[in-house]
C-alpha cells in the first residue's frame, strides 16, 4: 500500500525535517516563486489502440493545438495517453469532438484529465488493484524479469508414494520502461553531463528515505522521484530557480540545430499544476514534434519542434539528475499518475536486472 505523505516547503526555514501528513498529499517542492504556470488544459485519452505512437496521437489531434503528449502502455492490450492542449476551452471542444470516436477499431474515451478517477479511486486512491503480468512476447528488462518476492523458491522435495507436481505459480513480470535501463542513461549521461558518477551514486543509497514522485508507469511497480536529502533540497532550489530565470532570456533552437543528443530545455507539463521548464535531452525528431527526455522528472514526452529553448552553456549542467529510478517492493501504483505525491519508507534492495534501480517498500499505516 502506498505510505502516508509528509509535506515540506522551500520557504519555511527548515530544511532538514519532515513533518507527517495525510495520504495523498502534495508537496510544494516543485514551487520556486514563478516556476509554475497553472493551466488547467490537459486531458486524458483512454482505451487507445496499444500500437498507436505518438505521431498517430498527434496527427488525432492536431486540430487542438497540441504543446505536448505523453503516452503509457501498461500491457500488451492497455494504452492511454495525456495531451496538454491550448486552452481550457480547447479541452472542452476536445472532449466534445473526440470522446467516442472509433480509431483502428477502438472506441477512444476522452476526458478533462482530473475527471477520470473512478468513484472507488476517489473513495480510497491508495488501493492497489492486482498485479498485473506482461504477456508473453513483451520483452522485460535486459531478457529477465523481476519476480514477487512473495514466490515460492523452495525446491520440490522427493516423497515417497504417488509423486504429483506441485501447482503453478504465477510469477508477476514487468517490463522495465526504456527510459530507466542503464544502457539508456549511459548514452543521456555521456551526452548531457559527460560524466557517469551519478549510476554509480544512487546505487549506494539505502535505509529509510522520502521521495517526492515526479512520475509514474501505473500498474506497474516502477517509478521515478526525486530523494529528499538536503543536498537534493539545495539543487532543486538552485537548478528551478536559475532555469525560470533564464527561460524568457533563452533563444528558440532553429530545426537544423535539433537532432539526437542535443541538450536543451522544454517546458514539462505537469498536469493540473501546469507547466515547469526543464533541462531535456533530444531522443527522436519527427515532422514538427520532437520527442524529448526531461532528466530532472524522470520523463519522455513529444513536444512541438520550435518550442525547444536552447540551454548548452556547461554551468546548467553541473548538477546531476534530479530524479532517479525505484520500483515498489511487492505492490505496483495505481491506475492514476502520483506525480508530487510524497511516499516515506525504506530503501531495501537493488533491482535484480538493473542494479541502479532501488527497490522501494513504503510505510503502513
Amino acid at each position: 500500500m502506498v505510505a502516508k505523505g509528509t509535506r515540506r516547503s522551500l520557504h519555511n526555514g527548515d530544511k532538514n525535517h519532515f513533518k507527517p501528513g495525510k495520504k495523498g498529499l502534495k508537496s510544494d517542492l516543485f514551487k520556486p516563486p514563478g516556476f509554475f504556470k497553472k493551466k488547467g488544459t490537459e486531458i486524458f485519452v483512454g482505451n487507445l489502440p496499444p500500437n498507436i505512437t505518438e505521431e498517430e496521437i498527434v496527427l488525432l489531434f492536431k486540430d487542438f493545438g497540441l504543446k505536448a503528449v505523453r503516452k503509457k502502455q501498461t500491457s500488451a492490450f492497455k494504452s492511454f495517453a495525456f495531451l496538454d492542449v491550448a486552452s481550457p476551452e480547447v479541452v472542452q471542444l476536445a472532449v466534445q469532438t473526440m470522446n467516442g470516436n472509433v480509431v483502428n477499431g477502438q472506441r477512444i474515451v476522452v476526458s478533462v484529465s482530473e475527471e477520470r478517477r473512478s468513484p472507488e479511486f476517489k473513495k480510497n486512491h491508495m488501493e492497489m488493484p492486482d498485479l498485473e503480468p506482461v504477456p508473453n512476447g513483451l520483452p522485460v528488462g535486459n531478457g529477465a524479469g523481476e519476480r514477487s518476492s512473495k514466490e515460492d523458491k523452495t525446491d520440490l522435495i522427493p516423497k515417497t508414494g504417488i509423486q504429483t507436481a506441485p501447482p503453478l505459480k504465477k510469477n508477476n513480470l514487468y517490463a522495465i520502461p526504456i527510459e530507466m535501463r542503464s544502457s539508456f542513461l549511459v548514452l543521456m549521461l555521456k551526452d548531457c553531463f559527460k560524466d557517469l558518477g551519478w549510476l554509480i551514486t544512487i546505487c549506494r543509497i539505502s535505509g529509510e528515505a522520502g521521495l517526492l514522485v515526479t512520475d509514474t508507469v501505473p500498474q506497474t511497480p516502477f517509478f521515478w522521484a526525486i530523494h529528499l536529502t538536503e543536498e537534493n533540497h539545495q539543487n532543486m532550489h538552485k537548478l528551478f530557480s536559475s532555469l525560470a530565470e533564464v527561460e524568457s532570456q533563452l533563444p528558440f533552437l532553429a530545426k537544423q540545430d535539433i537532432q539526437r543528443g542535443t541538450r536543451c530545455m522544454a517546458e514539462c507539463i505537469l498536469g493540473e499544476e501546469g507547466g515547469a521548464w526543464n533541462r531535456c535531452w533530444v531522443l527522436d525528431k519527427v515532422g514538427n514534434m520532437v520527442v524529448v527526455f526531461f532528466m530532472d522528472f524522470g520523463r519522455s514526452a513529444t513536444v512541438p519542434l520550435n518550442s525547444l529553448r536552447r540551454l548548452d552553456k556547461d554551468d546548467f549542467w553541473t548538477i546531476p539528475p534530479l530524479a532517479q529510478p525505484f520500483m515498489l517492493h511487492e505492490d505496483v501504483l495505481p491506475p492514476q499518475l502520483m506525480v508530487r505525491q510524497i511516499l516515506e519508507g525504506r530503501v531495501i534492495a537493488q533491482s535484480h536486472v538493473e542494479t541502479h534501480i532501488l527497490r522501494f517498500i513504503t510505510k503502513t499505516n
